[in-house]
């Protein structure tokens, strides 16, 4: 077989055939011919050649210097500096080649702005970058100056940044699509501003937790950036008078997020609803003003919504949710946490409209029980994540999920106060677990 591969003709060895094995497979391989008289050849063979990578494993530093001693290259690599993984700032030097051919980087936990700067500079073609640590504006600034092609911007935790070093990404990167910026406090309107100025493709506007961000520059983005499709305004000072904006100016928005905006109303949830029909993600979270009127709408809007988020959305009743598993059947998430007057009513309907419901977190809605819980588990047998901490429900229950819902990964029962040992419920699921071979991770009720 050996023989059969070496013989293949070059370029459909290196183009047809190597760029669809994973690394595990390259490695094996070169392991298996390790005394084999055609090693030589085999080396020889991938010396250069460029690989997809791994999306979502980091790069174990035994890999990272077995590629770089081959001279095989990563398009996507995603490297951790956390204490512990032996890959170091050395070895990167040390391998530097490693990086010619890179377009998608994950840098994470990273300790200075010289590592990111060394490791943008030598990334000839990147186009996105997605990066963690204590990096400053000196980052952003190499990025503006090497990175001219970049398409997706991610900035998470990176308290140093201001506003000067957004700008300048802004001025010199005006080709981003996707820019996602959490947990930046000193980021102020001057730079939103900026970046909707120079970056008029922008698709998606991820700003969760800027505190400084306010309706100026999100009016801003409305008016200047129209495709955008994405919009994560968490935790930031935003009143009804921008999502009014963005709702008549991007009519495309699939995805919003305002959870924790506590001035929103159903003014511009309404506005949102009716402008953008193709609106499939909403996050309400402690929006505390909305009522029916404004869920009710979405629902006859909005009926391809797949994820829904109204934790905390304490004025709702079962109208809400009654109209939404009426009108969004397509529905996979739904959270209703602390939504106290939320009742069976609701939980049955969504069982009955709602059968590819693979999410549902209940936590806090004390008038669920059994009668909803068990419909559930009979019609929603796709069923991954289910909360039903702090609820009434009984032992009728998890007997009832265990039977039915057999692709489950987590089930939180935590404060029910109806339920037997937290022993026994396990018990259930592990049995059915060794039945059907299906992994199951379930938590259940712990002493507090």
């Amino acid at each position: 077989m050996m023989d059969s591969m070496i013989n293949l003709p070059e370029d459909m060895l290196r183009v047809e055939l190597l760029p669809y094995l994973t690394v595990d497979d390259i490695v094996n391989l070169d392991n298996a011919c390790m005394n084999h008289e055609f090693r030589p050849q085999l080396l020889e063979t991938i010396d250069g050649v460029i690989l997809p990578g791994d999306k979502d494993k980091s790069m174990e530093a035994s890999l990272f210097r077995w590629l770089g001693m081959r001279r095989i290259y990563w398009i996507n690599m995603i490297l951790d500096f956390q204490d512990g993984n032996s890959l170091s700032f050395s070895m990167v030097k040390d391998y530097v080649d490693q990086f010619r051919y890179t377009q998608h980087v994950v840098i994470r936990r990273l300790m200075t702005d010289d590592m990111a700067i060394f490791i943008i500079f030598n990334c000839l073609c990147l186009l996105s970058i997605d990066i963690s640590g204590n990096i400053t504006d000196r980052t952003l600034q190499s990025i503006a100056e090497h990175c001219h092609e970049l398409q997706s911007l991610s900035i998470i935790g990176c308290m140093e940044i201001t506003d000067n070093g957004l700008i300048r990404i802004s001025e010199h990167c005006s080709k981003l699509k996707s820019l996602k910026i959490s947990y930046c406090y000193q980021l102020t309107n001057i730079s939103i501003i900026s970046i909707s100025t120079h970056c008029t493709g922008l698709q998606t506007l991820n700003l969760w937790s800027c505190h400084k961000i306010t309706d100026v520059s999100i009016m801003s983005i409305s008016n200047h950036c129209r495709i955008l499709q994405s919009l994560n305004l968490a935790h930031c000072k935003i009143t009804d008078t921008s999502i009014i904006s963005i709702s008549t100016h991007c009519t495309g928005l699939q995805l919003l997020n305002v959870g924790h905006c506590s001035q929103i109303t159903n003014t511009s949830i309404i506005s949102i609803c009716t402008h953008c029909s193709g609106l499939h993600s909403l996050d309400l979270d402690r929006c505390h003003q909305i009522t029916d009127a404004g869920i009710i709408a979405v629902s006859t809007h909005c009926s391809g919504l797949q994820l829904l988020n109204l934790d905390y959305c304490d004025q709702l009743r079962d109208a809400s949710i009654i109209s939404i598993s009426t009108h969004c059947t397509g529905l996979q998430s739904l959270s209703i946490l602390g939504c106290h007057q939320i009742t069976d009513a609701s939980i049955i309907s969504i069982s009955t409209h709602c059968t590819g419901l693979q999410s549902l977190n209940l936590e806090g809605c004390h008038q669920i029980s059994d009668a909803s819980i068990i419909p559930i588990s009979e019609n929603c047998t796709g069923l991954k994540r289910l909360f039903v901490s702090k609820t009434v429900i009984t032992d009728a229950s998890p007997i009832a999920i265990a039977k039915n819902c057999t692709e489950l990964q987590y089930l939180d029962t935590c404060r029910c106060d109806r339920l037997s040992s937290y022993k026994l419920r396990y018990s259930y699921f592990k049995s059915i677990s060794e039945l059907r071979a299906v992994l199951l991770s379930i938590y259940p009720s712990l002493p507090i």
